[in-house]
């Protein structure tokens, strides 16, 4: 029973997180990205080339029929229909939620006439932070989705449909070439709005314009995700050939309270056997380890890796406790 009521806790808690993002990416769609005719991608993307693309000629429909909440729910569903027999179920329920909970929230910013973040020309500095805004905004809600295994429809589940064709795509490649497509048609955006008595460098000026803003915003999408989902606290990966792997090891635990591990292997050139000393090391740390390693061996080999995720001993990042506290305490409990 306890285990039950746990679980249903967790689910509701669960859901309520994606009511939270969907909430999130609706106001940077409707406030920041919508109004200043960004297409950075996905359903969002094309929901805001046609309601601008309408709106130039005919701004009752636009904001009718061709209004983003409702483009975004009727886009999707066809795609949530075919996902539903061909992907993961558990995924595509928790995408329907998020979708459905995007879209409604959206429709009622436009029916109450929620104020937009919109500049006054293409060169208003307004503009640039809106780009930026929407990004960031967009960026936490598709990083948690990401956590958690859901999505807000659109190139996402056209890419992981395309992806069973052949295991060979990379979804997220994917998703990012479908991204990169809306962005170059929202390029027609401004050659609509450009006049007959325009030269050429200013219909360019008109069609480059939300092309590289969605780009900016696309970018920053990007990067808050992978910062959500691989945080702050990159790593690197020391690897050092070394004839005292030994003393090295020791004077890494000492200083910089930091395990390694010591691989042995064997020299082509030389045919000698050598040792080979890896270890992982916050960012921060990577002077000091340098130091100590030119202290101890000045002819040691050494290559450094990036690690974009560490899990485990002596990496918690929520306490990210030394390797000899660890022990202490590892000892202690025994």
């Amino acid at each position: 029973m306890k285990l039950s009521t746990k679980k249903t806790v967790n689910t509701a808690l669960l859901y309520l997180l994606f009511a939270v993002i969907s909430i999130v990416r609706a106001f940077a769609t409707y406030s920041f990205i919508v109004p200043n005719a960004f297409a950075p991608g996905g359903i969002g993307g094309i929901a805001s080339i046609l309601f601008n693309v309408v709106n130039i000629s005919n701004p009752r429909l636009a904001s009718t029929v061709f209004n983003p909440a409702i483009t975004i729910f009727v886009l999707n569903i066809p795609l949530l229909i075919v996902a539903f027999f061909l992907l993961n179920r558990e995924f595509v329920v928790r995408t329907v939620f998020c979708v459905a909970v995007y879209a409604g929230f959206m429709g009622v910013l436009s029916a109450i006439n929620f104020p937009v973040f919109k500049g006054t020309g293409i060169e208003s500095g307004v503009v640039i932070l809106a780009s930026l805004a929407g990004g960031v905004l967009s960026g936490i809600s598709l990083g948690v989705n990401l956590i958690t295994n859901s999505s807000l429809g659109g190139t996402d589940i056209i890419a992981r449909l395309t992806s069973l064709k052949s295991s060979r795509l990379n979804v997220n490649w994917l998703i990012f070439a479908f991204d990169c497509i809306v962005v170059v048609f929202s390029g027609l955006i401004g050659l609509l709005q450009s006049k007959p008595d325009h030269t050429s460098d200013e219909i360019f000026l008109n069609v480059m314009t939300p092309i590289l803003y969605s780009f900016v915003t696309l970018f920053l999408t990007s990067q808050v995700a992978d910062i959500l989902t691989n945080g702050l606290h990159s790593s690197l990966v020391f690897n050092i050939i070394t004839e005292k792997a030994e003393e090295l090891g020791k004077t890494i635990i000492a200083e910089l309270k930091r395990g390694a591990t010591i691989l042995k292997g064997q020299g082509v050139f030389t045919s000698g056997e050598r040792k080979v000393l890896i270890c992982v090391v916050k960012k921060r740390q990577s002077a000091d380890l340098k130091r100590i390693v030119k202290k101890i061996d000045p002819s040691a080999f050494m290559y450094i890796n990036k690690a974009s995720e560490v899990n485990g001993f002596g990496f918690d990042v929520a306490t990210d406790i030394p390797v000899r506290r660890r022990n202490k305490k590892i000892n202690e409990e025994e």
